[in-house]
């Protein structure tokens, strides 16, 4: 569960969903704040729009990670450029991490007011990817926070759903991740909250953008 930051731009980068989902939950802007770096925090933004996602601040790049349905694309806006990721892209790298990281999560009773959305703590124990004892808590909304199963309709939530089924049905019913601590030490935490109303061009590449081809993803690379 730790390196929360690492997770969440895997869950985007393999993210694409094979079926179109249902807009339902928060919808508006919500800002985290990573500590996978303890000397230099990072801040990112999930923009949601019903099924839409999108995500900024994942890289040193300035740009956007966009998911819709089936289509995912990254951004480049520096260079006005945009590519495509295949819909399976990362599904193997979630199965494998998946079969070797078992834990378990479990419900803790309590519940906590984060960004002004409650949530509802749980209890996780496991290892990390280098066989290391981890344990923590995990504060899961309903409808908002980090949208792990939407992001990839199930791909990037097997990054998270190694901790037991129960803590994996939460998340495909529409739960989202507001703060993430891990061995006693703040990992993610959701700082700010707006509901509001997103225009659908925030979901699209913009006009003037070229497509990048990426070799052994549908063509050749063109700078």
């Amino acid at each position: 569960m730790h390196r929360a930051k690492r997770y969440v731009a895997a869950a985007c980068l393999v993210a694409v969903s094979t079926t179109r989902l249902s807009a339902q939950g928060f919808d508006g802007v919500i800002q985290f704040v990573s500590y996978e770096n303890e000397s230099h925090p990072d801040t990112m933004t999930q923009i949601t729009k019903g099924s839409k996602i999108r995500f900024e601040g994942l890289g040193e790049q300035d740009g956007a990670i966009i998911m819709d349905g089936n289509t995912s694309l990254i951004l480049v806006t520096d260079q006005k450029m945009y590519m495509t990721l295949p819909p399976d892209l990362g599904s193997k790298e979630a199965a494998d991490h998946g079969a070797k990281h078992h834990g378990v999560a479990t419900k803790t009773g309590k519940m906590e007011n984060i960004a002004g959305i409650p949530c509802e703590d749980w209890h996780y124990k496991g290892m990390d990817e280098d066989g290391k004892a981890e344990e923590g808590e995990v504060c899961i909304a309903k409808g908002a926070g980090l949208m792990i199963n939407r992001l990839s309709g199930g791909i990037a939530a097997k990054f998270f759903t190694a901790a037991g089924q129960e803590f994996g049905d939460a998340l495909k019913n529409g739960g989202g991740i507001m703060k993430v601590t891990n061995n006693g030490k703040l990992s993610l935490v959701a700082v700010k909250a707006k509901s509001t109303s997103v225009p659908d061009a925030m979901f699209v590449a913009p006009a003037g953008y070229t497509k990048l081809q990426i070799p052994g993803m549908g063509g050749p690379h063109k700078p």
